[in-house]
Formats: C-alpha cells, structure tokens, sequence
C-alpha cells in the first residue's frame, strides 16, 4: 500500500513480515495491524484525528502527516493516561490532577478550582472504542493481561528500532500506563514490544489496584450512561461525533515501518 504525500509516496509496513488479507477494524486493532490503521486515518484526514486528540487533551504539538496514525508524535505519558480514561468513563474527560485536596491548620479543606469536566465523545463512541480496546487483552497483542481474569481494556506500542515500549490500559475504576524507554532514545533490545516490556509491569500494578474489587464490570451494552460525581460540560463535538462504523479493510504487511523514533502507544506492537 503506498500513500501520496507532500513529501512523495509513502509505504509503509506491518510489524509482522505476512500478509492477512481482509480483516475487520476490530480485529486490526487488537492485532496492532498497521495498514488498516493509514487507511483509515487517510479516510477521514489525518488533520481531523488531531482535532479529536486534541479534544481529549493532548496539547503536545502533533503535525498534519499520516504517520501521526501509527502514533509519530511525542506525547507524554500523563496526557495518555487522561486521554484514555475517557473511553471507561463513557466519553467524559476528567482533567488529571495531582492533589485531591488541602487542608487547612484547623482540618478544614481549602477552597480549590474544581478539575475541568467535559463530555468529549458520545457514551456510543466511547462504548465501541470500549469493543475494541477490550479485544486487544482478549484475542490480540495484550492477551497475557487476561491471567488477571478482570474487566480490561489497553493498548500496547512499540516504536521503530524499539526504543519506546508502551502499554496504557484501564480496568472500570482504574487508568494506568506504562513506558519504557531511555530519553536518548537508545534501542530496549531486540523484540523488546510493549507487551513484553511494559505489560508485565502495568500488571503488577493493576494487580494491586483491582485487588478487592472482584464484582466491577465495564457497562453492557444499552445500560444507563455512566454517572459521574462532578458537573460536566458538553461540547459540540461530543453530540457530533458518531460511532466509528466498523467496516472490513485490507492489511498489507511486510517489514516493520520506517518512521522516525516515536513516543506513543499506537505503532506496531
């Protein structure tokens, strides 16, 4: 599959040195299948998969080219996590916040500006992205996960010459990730992915934060939108904004990408 660009053809690859042929989105995405990605991205404008980034609120600077589909973007570690409890939550970001509250001399809180509360996609969207995220620990690149035997969803990422190796999931009441990686951008070693160098450690974690917690379940489908203990501010793009249809795409694969070092969960493995 090659791309027209500004810059001329683009061909990129899939981790895997095979070819699958038709496949489904939701299948694609567990798989950490890159082509389908493009394709899609390449379909609605890479410029509108930045607008809705940046509507989860990602602030770092993302630039207008299609590899921004495979996760060619620096972005941190904190506005990943944010951003991707929005799917548990049914669509609302909750801005992160490092203080829950201060007290004064006499035990007393002090008055704070409450976080920022805002519907950025609807509960429909938010729940398919909760079909596909949820396949990734079932069936795809994050199956070692489901040892925990516990409602999860997440991404593994792995970035080219695996100097990044990611894993952002959630449980219903947790959001946790993890990175992996040198800031000189040094090499992890080879097949050094997301799922074996930073999957074992977001478990040891969420092993802890869902312990006692056996009965949580993510919502089913028609259940009521969840309810959340903060006023919450709409926005025109979270009425707008429709269920991704999940139409079939074709996965064209060969040797992995060559793209430049990258920092965020959703290139390759």
């Amino acid at each position: 599959m090659t791309f027209p660009t500004p810059n001329g053809p683009y061909t990129p690859h899939n981790y895997e040195a095979d070819y699958r042929g038709t496949m489904s989105l939701l299948y694609a995405f567990a798989e950490s299948r890159n082509i389908p990605a493009l394709k899609l991205a390449a379909r609605v404008g890479i410029r509108k998969v930045i607008e809705t980034a940046h509507r989860f609120g990602i602030t770092s600077n993302i630039p207008a080219f299609l590899p921004i589909a495979l996760g060619a973007a620096d972005i941190t570690l904190y506005e990943q996590v944010g951003a991707y409890s929005v799917f548990p939550n049914d669509g609302i970001r909750i801005e992160p916040h490092y203080i829950r509250k201060v007290e004064q001399a006499d035990g007393l809180p002090l008055d704070e500006a409450p976080p920022d509360v805002r519907e950025v996609i609807s509960v429909d969207t938010a729940r398919t992205m909760m079909e596909m995220l949820q396949a990734v620990v079932r069936m795809g690149t994050a199956t070692r996960a489901s040892e925990l035997k516990h409602p999860l969803g997440g991404k593994t990422g792995t970035t080219n010459d695996y100097t990044d190796a990611w894993f952002v999931g959630f449980s219903p009441s947790v959001t946790c990730g993890t990175w992996i990686g040198y800031d000189t951008r040094e090499s992890l070693g080879e097949k050094e992915t997301g799922a074996r160098a930073a999957l074992p450690i977001w478990m040891d974690f969420m092993r802890a934060a869902i312990a006692g917690k056996p009965d949580e379940n993510f919502a089913s489908a028609g259940a009521p939108k969840k309810q959340l203990d903060v006023p919450v501010a709409k926005t025109p793009a979270a009425e707008d904004h429709k269920a991704a249809p999940k139409d079939d795409d074709d996965d064209e694969s060969d040797a992995p990408p060559k793209l430049p070092a990258v920092a965020a969960p959703t290139a390759n493995r």
